[in-house]
């Protein structure tokens, strides 16, 4: 269980690692940084062709319908954590409430899967 969970938080972490680059990418894409922004790409092209094999793992041991919901809620979570803290993104009592919600039901699904 702790082994899943793990591999949620990396595919979580590495997607977003991936949607970092990409980000990274396009403000790099100006007229004199062409390289930089292939770069960019690559690394994050690369990165995803990880995070699907993570999802390979995961998807091995679960089912379809709870692996995606807790990766796509994990992803959601880790990438509004990192928004904020390195993007200066707004934080707001709603995306809180938001982001606590997804996070409860992170958990039921994640206990839902594991009672199977």
């Amino acid at each position: 269980m702790l082994f899943h969970a793990l591999l949620y938080f990396a595919y979580a972490a590495l997607n977003t690692a991936a949607m970092a680059a990409a980000k990274s990418a396009m403000r790099s894409y100006d007229g004199a940084a062409h390289l930089s922004a292939v770069g960019w790409l690559s690394a994050g092209g690369s990165i995803y062709v990880v995070v699907l094999g993570v999802l390979m793992l995961l998807l091995r041991d679960g089912a379809a319908s709870t692996v995606f919901p807790i990766a796509i809620g994990c992803t959601v979570v880790v990438t509004n954590v990192v928004g904020i803290r390195f993007y200066a993104e707004e934080f707001s009592l709603r995306k809180l409430i938001g982001l606590v919600l997804i996070l409860g039901g992170i958990a039921l699904a994640f206990a839902d899967g594991a009672s199977r």
